[in-house]
């Protein structure tokens, strides 16, 4: 088993990440604080999560999930601490199947199929993470440490066949995506009246000899081919530090970006950002999700095709546990949570003052 933690994948990405921000003056240390203003004894909205039943949540725990256009499918990476024996690696991708859709969505435990481990053409002995399904369930996009892809971490992709099974794994060829810097989180990015894209984390340094950060790249496939990835400037997004995700949804015609924040050895967290199209620029303030907890993991959200829900699995019921960037690679128990993206949005707006 090649036992690779998170830590190890990203290397000196975590310790660097402030020095990467651009903003003088302490712009990182502004954004802590203009996020404790917006959230601070704020009682003008709150958000409370939905927890899934036990299916598909089950005893050893569902990790960074991804939801299918139809709602009915979920791929998500579990750990092998927890003890379930399927798993090879120190994690590995699993699905669960929504097979009765009579009752209000999600339903209820009889109505999700057990978890199921996918294939070896898709799992290795290495860590496997953060799957993200392509809108027309065929193609399957994850991160792993397995030693092929040359570097911490890369960005591999699978395509489901005609007869359910799964091509055997593949690194994201072309556009600059993969280099030896670690890079992960491989996700949507649409924004109002751009182009469809991806974005991804990458720890490249922004120059040559530069020191290794936490910045969104993004890159777009034309022609069948991914074009050279860039590194997308923002100012707000380039001002908060140790981000390891951006999940984009737009509802409404308003635009918000979640942004998961990872400081090694510390638990995940959620942080809300807004988009404006008529100057196409990320805007604040930066609002923390209520449910966020320092001693409980919770992050790493994935939005239905459709913007209808987002999903996230955290430990919100399982109280303190192993921290998932441990350097033996051993991780806590982790349960799977939603709530309709028009809930999340509508609390951003009263906690921002734009409602």
């Amino acid at each position: 088993m090649a036992n690779l933690s998170r830590r190890k994948f990203f290397g000196s990405v975590a310790a660097t990440a402030v020095t990467a921000a651009t903003l003088s003056g302490g712009a990182a240390t502004q954004v802590r604080a203009e996020t404790s203003k917006a959230t601070a004894g704020s009682s003008k909205a709150t958000l409370v999560p939905r927890k899934f039943p036990f299916l598909p949540n089950d005893e050893f725990g569902n990790y960074e999930p991804t939801i299918s256009a139809d709602g009915n499918t979920i791929y998500f990476a579990r750990w092998a601490s927890p003890g379930d024996k399927r798993v090879t690696g120190p994690s590995d991708i699993f699905v669960t199947h929504r097979t009765n859709t009579s009752r209000e969505w999600p339903g209820n435990g009889e109505d999700w199929s057990a978890p199921e481990r996918l294939p070896d053409e898709v799992n290795s002995a290495s860590t496997d993470l953060e799957p993200w399904i392509s809108e027309d369930g065929n193609t399957l996009y994850f991160m792993s440490s397995r030693p092929e892809g040359g570097g911490k971490s890369s960005i591999w992709e699978t395509h489901k066949q005609a007869d359910g099974g799964w091509t055997k794994a593949q690194l994201v060829a072309g556009g600059n995506i993969n280099t030896e810097h670690g890079n992960h989180c491989f996700m949507p990015f649409d924004l109002p009246g751009q182009v469809a894209q991806k974005s991804f984390i990458s720890g490249r340094p922004r120059e040559d000899g530069g020191p290794s950060g936490a910045d969104i790249y993004t890159t777009q496939f034309v022609d069948g081919a991914w074009q050279p990835a860039k590194r997308y400037e923002s100012r707000l997004l380039d001002s908060i530090a140790l981000k390891c995700r951006l999940n984009v949804v737009t509802q409404d015609d308003f635009t918000l970006g979640v942004v998961s924040v990872h400081d090694f050895g510390k638990f995940h967290t959620l942080l809300f950002v807004h988009y404006d199209p008529t100057t196409q620029e990320w805007k604040g303030p930066v609002v923390e999700a209520p449910f966020n907890d320092w001693n409980i993991d919770g992050a790493c959200p994935n939005f239905q095709h459709n913007g209808e829900r987002m999903i996230w699995s955290a430990g919100y019921d399982r109280g303190p546990d192993l921290i998932s960037g441990r350097s033996d690679g051993a991780a806590g128990v982790y349960d799977l949570f939603w709530l309709p993206t028009s809930e999340i949005i509508a609390f951003y707006k009263a906690n921002a003052g734009l409602a």
